[in-house]
């Protein structure tokens, strides 16, 4: 087999495995409807809160009929989440596409257990890759390749192939290039957007919080006469409060700066010291640090 020189290929989505661009889209969309649903439910019930506030002030049996319409409506949201298991579904499809690129990027570039000394490495591949699909079928992964042709090794593409046969050097810019300089900078932006998302809600439940206590106050005094202020306002903190737990904005800042710290030490490392023997264990290492598992892991000690 001849091998190639040089780091001239660049490697996107589209010369990954079928299977992860699949994966990638329903993730994408079971999580848009995921964060919809939620978002959805969270307005409704603040809206049934105002009616029920309105129709207190005002005994007002329209407005209290629109309040039971919301809190019901907040009712069905709930349970036809529920049955549509669109956040399981999410991080089922989610974790499939990222399994099937890191075994994708470890096989080309000869990292983790595709190791240069393997005798069949496309075999090797087809068997992990099967058995980690297996485990996710048991949590109600749905396989949606065709035929057998899609299988194991089939999700091998000509561009992998074509990686995996290019000289340690080429393969090793590659990799620094168009997999830890991307993650790289993937870690960097969603640091940054996940810190000013907890500092903008933070901001917002505080002061919805402090007008509250001002709402409370000033209707103790009889200034604003019998008009529940402080109870949508804090309803609408709650809400601020729940939104934030659901986006996981804190503890993701934490785990995606420590990620990206850990990932940029990594890259210069192996840019500079790791040897060819030392290769196969450090493409293993930098997967593990971009793997969901270590920022769901990550995530549980920033909360």
């Amino acid at each position: 087999m001849v091998r190639g020189t040089g780091p001239s290929t660049t490697i996107g989505d589209a010369d990954l495995p079928p299977l992860y661009l699949d994966s990638d889209r329903r993730a994408l969309a079971r999580q848009s409807e995921s964060i919809r649903a939620v978002r959805t439910q969270l307005v409704v019930l603040l809206l049934a809160t105002a009616a029920a506030a309105l129709a207190e002030h005002l005994r007002s049996h329209i407005a209290s009929a629109c309040a039971a319409v919301l809190y019901a409506l907040t009712t069905v949201i709930g349970v036809h989440t529920s049955r549509r298991r669109a956040r399981a579904h999410w991080q089922a499809h989610r974790a499939v596409a990222e399994t099937l690129k890191s075994l994708a990027w470890q096989y080309m570039v000869h990292g983790g257990p595709f190791h240069s000394r393997v005798a069949n490495p496309e075999a090797l591949f087809a068997d992990r890759l099967e058995e980690r699909l297996r485990e996710l079928r048991k949590m109600g992964w749905q396989d949606s390749r065709g035929g057998t042709d899609t299988m194991g090794a089939g999700q091998i593409t000509p561009r992998m192939r074509a990686v995996r046969a290019k000289s340690f050097e080429a393969r090793r810019d590659i990799y620094l290039r168009d997999r830890v300089l991307e993650q790289l900078i993937w870690y960097g932006n969603r640091a940054s957007r996940a810190h000013r998302a907890s500092v903008r809600w933070s901001s917002v439940t505080a002061a919805l919080t402090s007008l509250a206590l001002l709402a409370a106050t000033l209707r103790a005094f009889g200034v604003i006469g019998s008009w529940d202020f402080a109870g949508l306002l804090s309803a609408g903190a709650a809400a601020g409060v729940a939104w934030q737990e659901v986006r996981r904005h804190r503890p993701l800042t934490y785990a995606h700066s420590l990620i990206e710290q850990d990932l940029d030490t990594l890259r210069v490392a192996m840019g500079t010291t790791v040897t060819e023997e030392g290769w196969a264990e450090a493409v293993a290492e930098a997967e593990r640090l971009v793997s969901p598992q270590h920022t769901d892991w990550l995530v549980r000690f920033g909360s």
